[in-house]
């Protein structure tokens, strides 16, 4: 990694892009004259003007497959109610119910009682310093926005980057300690860095992240922790980049020794600052740095039919199985080609699929931990297979940062900029804000 430098020019160029984009993202909203995170929410009408929203701020969404919104506040918040240009707008400090009603969205107090009903959009905005708003019993910072879907709802969390990331850390690397205090900046940074990449990755919604995996897990004010949010405040604003771009950040739980290359997992184009790299044992500490899984036949066979019926979308009988053959692996010591054999036909698997298509027998609602592991048949006297051991190392897809590793790192006194060179090869460590 180059030395961390002072925002140059072109990042002031590409920040202030980051900036106009943001401030496309609801003028409604910018009228609000919101303060995120460390100032007083003005009042939406009897104000004066001069106040802001802080940026960058993401938009994640929450949840979209529910029928209401249960809403309060540690104090008083207002909502904002729009619907064909026109604004209404109310104050509380007591609970609120959204619902969808044939398509419109309908506020109503504890009571039942119809405060407003009829709108396209409902947006809950916190008053005074350090309030937070609750949805459905989750606390979040920033403002909640609702809108409809069909006949259920969108919760959306507009919320200030840094306060993002202080739900979003826990959850991704765990409970850490100040001794481990490097690993959860290079968390931070790698999150951040995510985030900024993805903000518009899905430009025909009203959000940029979703809270689950998919993205980056979120958990709003109730996971926040004191180390995580030192390690946030420490690294805010540092990102990585490549030839003046946001890399993809990609990061795992356990490498089992050693990461990989991005397009040998998935099928994904090279990228130079993604390759596999070996961890010298930094993530043996992990409970998943050796695994092992064991079927039975009739096990495996089951779970390769599962997966096949529900991919072509009919029922599908593969046969007993014969062998299993690995057929060719990745630098980092991945199953990149598995075919099985059967009685009926050959069938064949490729890369991460693979940990899909597997599966578990200690908790079948799970996929393979990993894709980096052996494969070891016992046959009976007949040479028919009786069970087949899945033997492996690490959790996750194994590319980009092991998360482990970075704490095993920390441990040994590494410094966060340098377990982030060690995992995203040929970055630059950049301050954007």
């Amino acid at each position: 990694m180059k030395k961390q430098s002072d925002t140059t020019s072109e990042d002031k160029r590409r920040f202030g892009k980051v900036i106009k984009y943001s401030a496309r993202i609801g003028t409604g909203l910018l009228l609000m004259a919101l303060v995120f995170s460390c100032a007083t929410v003005p009042g939406l009408r009897e104000e004066s003007a001069g106040t802001f929203i802080r940026i960058p701020f993401v938009r994640v969404l929450l949840d979209e497959n529910i029928d209401r919104s249960e809403i309060r506040a540690d104090d008083q918040y207002a909502i904002e109610c729009l619907s064909g240009g026109e604004q209404a707008v109310y104050y509380s400090n007591r609970p609120v119910e959204v619902i969808n009603q044939s398509g419109r969205l309908t506020v109503r107090n504890q009571s039942g009682v119809e405060i407003q009903s009829g709108m396209e959009e409902v947006n809950i905005i916190p008053r005074g310093h350090n309030n937070r708003i609750e949805v459905n019993k989750t606390r979040y910072r920033g403002i909640i926005k609702i809108l409809p879907t069909g006949q259920n709802l969108q919760q959306i969390n507009i919320v200030y980057m840094e306060d993002y990331l202080r739900g979003v850390v826990p959850p991704e690397i765990g409970k850490r300690t100040d001794e481990e205090m490097e690993a959860v900046k290079a968390q931070a940074v790698a999150a951040r860095t995510y985030a900024m990449a993805h903000l518009k990755q899905y430009p025909n919604a009203p959000y940029d992240l979703k809270s689950s995996i998919i993205d980056q897990v979120y958990g709003g004010v109730g996971v926040e922790n004191k180390v995580v949010n030192k390690a946030i405040d420490a690294t805010a604003g540092n990102v990585l980049t490549f030839q003046d771009e946001f890399i993809n950040a990609y990061y795992h739980s356990t490498c089992g020794g050693m990461t990989d290359n991005v397009d040998h997992v998935w099928d994904r184009k090279e990228e130079a600052y993604l390759k596999a790299v070996a961890d010298s044992g930094a993530c043996s500490w992990s409970k998943y740095y050796n695994w092992k899984e064991v079927f039975t036949e009739s096990q495996l066979r089951g779970r390769i039919e599962q997966y096949l019926s529900s991919d072509r979308g009919r029922d599908l009988r593969i046969g007993r199985i014969e062998d299993i053959i690995i057929g060719e692996r990745t630098p980092g010591g991945r199953v990149a080609k598995m075919s099985v054999r059967t009685t009926n036909d050959v069938f064949r698997f490729r890369k991460d699929r693979i940990r899909w298509v597997v599966g578990r027998t200690s908790n079948p609602d799970l996929i393979l931990p990993s894709d980096r592991f052996d494969v070891h048949i016992e046959r009976d006297s007949q040479s028919n297979i009786v069970r087949v051991i899945f033997e492996g190392q690490g959790y996750g897809h194994g590319v980009g940062m092991c998360q482990c590793g970075a704490i095993g790192m920390a441990r040994q006194g590494w410094s966060y900029d340098s377990i982030l060179a060690h995992y995203y090869t040929n970055v630059d460590l950049k301050k954007l804000y």
